[in-house]
């Protein structure tokens, strides 16, 4: 069952690749119309909370939009990267091995703690391959960059803090 939950997972992140963030709450559903740089987007709308950084909205949200309530038991519904990171510490959940479902948070800047998030969808070799909100295209960290998009680091990556890995197997979930 757990390769079933995360391909539902991986396939819900990758489909809303290429989403950009809106100039207003105009237009939400749609990747690309009223695009802009206001932290306006569909995932904010659907948390309760929009107009503000998204990475983690969009982490919680590819959870909700795949399992539903559900979701509750794999990934707490906030907007911190950082609370996000803690909850997977405290579960005993987190460690530096990436894995197909993980989550992997980085430190961006000189503020503590984990400051953007993403989904991995793949590992390969030395390669961890992530979808992420928020960023934009490119091979390293953007925490702020306005877009959905798909992006590839070294596993060694100084910017990577870890990952944490859902329970898949916890309970069955909304398949």
């Amino acid at each position: 069952m757990m390769k079933m939950y995360k391909s539902k997972l991986i396939k819900t992140a990758l489909n809303e690749e290429g989403y950009l963030e809106k100039a207003s709450p105009s237009f939400l559903n749609s990747k690309t119309k009223n695009a802009g740089y206001n932290n306006y987007t569909k995932y904010g709308r659907d948390y309760g909370w929009n107009g503000v950084y998204w990475c983690c909205i969009f982490v919680w949200w590819c959870f909700w939009k795949a399992f539903g309530n559900s979701s509750n038991e794999l990934v707490l519904k906030t907007a911190s990267c950082e609370i996000m990171r803690q909850h997977f510490v405290k579960k005993g959940k987190y460690g530096s091995k990436p894995k197909k479902g993980a989550l992997i948070f980085f430190k961006v800047g000189t503020k503590p703690g984990a400051n953007h998030i993403g989904l991995v969808y793949k590992v390969s070799g030395s390669t961890v391959y992530t979808i992420e909100g928020n960023t934009s295209a490119g091979n390293t960290v953007v925490d702020n960059g306005g877009g959905v998009a798909r992006k590839s680091y070294s596993i060694g990556y100084s910017n990577i803090l870890g990952y944490g890995y859902p329970d898949y197997d916890s309970k069955p979930l909304t398949a």
